[in-house]
């Protein structure tokens, strides 16, 4: 009992689930990650669909072009202005790749790798849905999100968070990155594991944190999709 008090206060406290063990103690440098983009047809996530899915590995502040993985997802119905904001067109949708086919090739980065995203809540709310809609079995993946690591920086250096300041784009004009194409979910997970790498060197250059470490960001979280509600 007192064991699960102490849990739930560490939750509270820290905004955060439990690290997974296999990540926590690891040193970010040599940390596997996994930067993941979904685009999205609607920011509302009880009804937003996935028209598009990239993807691609890093480590030691290097990307892993090889491992680069960029989808289209089929999809029908209301799309809204998705299409032509993600450059796609009726034609590109309807020929994608069913949705489970591509879930079912993200599990197997679960255990393997922390996964990182801009503004997960968002992704992971989407991935949730699907999870269970497609009755997939649980599974619960540890993830950093570059957007609350850049709202923690700008607390800590500003004392606030500029409107607008927190966008994939700002964000990356912060620490003087290039500009990066928009609305593709390859160019975006690119773009967000390359923020990543100049944001854990700006907190720390010689490398010497890990996981547990930056927990105090509260960009680091565990997500459980598929979970019985």
């Amino acid at each position: 009992m007192l064991h699960s008090a102490l849990e739930f206060a560490k939750k509270v406290l820290l905004g955060q689930h439990p690290i997974a063990e296999q990540f926590k103690h690891v040193r970010y440098p040599e940390l596997p990650l996994l930067s993941v983009d979904l685009e999205l047809t609607d920011l509302d996530t009880s009804v937003a669909k996935v028209t598009s899915i990239g993807w691609v590995m890093g480590k030691n502040f290097e990307v892993d072009l090889s491992s680069a993985q960029y989808n289209v997802i089929r999809a029908s119905g209301d799309l809204k202005q998705s299409p032509v904001i993600h450059g796609l067109t009726a034609k590109d949708i309807a020929g994608g790749c069913h949705i489970r086919e591509m879930l079912e090739d993200l599990r197997g980065y679960v255990q393997s790798h922390a996964w990182v995203l801009h503004n997960a809540a968002l992704d992971m709310r989407v991935l949730d849905k699907l999870w269970r809609l497609l009755d997939l079995k649980p599974c619960t993946i540890t993830t950093i999100d570059t957007m609350l690591l850049e709202v923690y920086a700008c607390e800590k250096t500003q004392g606030f968070v500029p409107s607008g300041g927190v966008t994939l784009g700002s964000s990356r004009e912060h620490y003087e990155l290039a500009s990066t194409p928009l609305h593709n979910a390859l160019d975006d997970a690119l773009a967000t594991l390359t923020l990543l790498f100049a944001q854990l060197y700006a907190l720390n250059k010689l490398g010497h944190m890990n996981l547990m470490e930056l927990s105090h960001t509260r960009a680091i979280k565990s997500y459980t999709l598929g979970e019985v509600k």
